[in-house]
């Protein structure tokens, strides 16, 4: 599976959001993260957060939206 999360990628430009990973890869977004964790920390891809531009106080549900991953 972790190979998988390159393969996809290294085969789409940019950063993919989680949602996006998940969906291509058909994994839950909760069994996902543990798999981005592993591959950031071994410098594999990198982490890309964007600012909530929502202006609300917290309790947002679309989190997965708003962070990215790309090969390193």
């Amino acid at each position: 599976m972790l190979s998988g999360i390159i393969k996809l990628l290294n085969e789409r430009p940019g950063a993919l959001s989680v949602q996006e990973i998940s969906l291509a890869l058909e994994i839950d977004s909760s069994a996902l993260h543990p798999m981005l964790d592993l591959l950031t920390a071994k410098g594999k891809i990198l982490r890309v957060e964007l600012p909530c531009k929502t202006g609300c106080a917290g309790g947002c549900t679309k989190a997965d939206t708003m962070i990215f991953y790309k090969v390193a």
